[in-house]
Formats: C-alpha cells, structure tokens, sequence
C-alpha cells in the first residue's frame, strides 16, 4: 500500500516537472506587439475588402486611442506600465480584437 503510494508521488512529481511543449504553453505578446499585430490585421482586412474604409478607420482610431492611453500611463509611472495598467490595457486590447473579430464575421455572413 505505501508502495503504490509512493510510486503515485513519484509519478505526479515527475509529471509536474516535466516541460510543456510551445503549443501548450501559447504565445505570449507584449502590449506593444499586440498592438501592431492588431493595427496589421486592420490594414490587411481593409486590403482585403473585408472591412470597408470606415470600418478600418473606426478601428485605427480605437488602435491610436488606446495607444495615447498606454502613453499616459507609462508617463505617469516613470515609463513602466504597473500590473494594473498592464491589465487594462490587455483588456481593451481584447476589446478591439474582438470588434475585428465581430466585422470579420458580419461580412462572412452577408456574403453567404
């Protein structure tokens, strides 16, 4: 009994130490690089005609906002961005990810 018991430890401590592969992990972005990846993905959807010029605009204009946000902010705090500048502006990020997600999705409706 103390056997198995021993060999359960032995195998959930292995099983917690062992290395999880870069899928299970997932990516890890900074704000900034967020933030262009976004700005990226509005122009190429503007390019692409899945957002009309006004769509994009809109975005571009939540995109730079958030931006001067972020810019205050690090103002503010000697550069740096606290925990709870970080989570903010992670979920205004989230925020426009989704608006983007929400036309990508409009126009894929009206086209069927």
């Amino acid at each position: 009994m103390i056997r198995q018991i021993l060999s359960a430890l032995a195998i959930l401590a292995v099983l917690q130490v062992a290395p999880q592969s870069s899928e299970a992990k997932g990516r890890r972005y900074t704000i900034t690089q967020r933030h262009e990846i976004l700005q990226a993905k509005i122009n190429r959807m503007e390019k692409a005609g899945e957002l009309t010029m006004r769509e994009a605009r809109s975005l571009r204009d939540d995109n730079q906002d958030l931006w001067n946000k972020i810019v205050k902010m690090k103002a503010k705090n000697g550069g740096k961005l606290s925990y709870k500048n970080i989570a903010e502006c992670e979920k205004d990020l989230n925020r426009i990810s989704t608006k983007i997600h929400a036309k990508a999705l409009e126009k894929r409706v009206e086209d069927d």
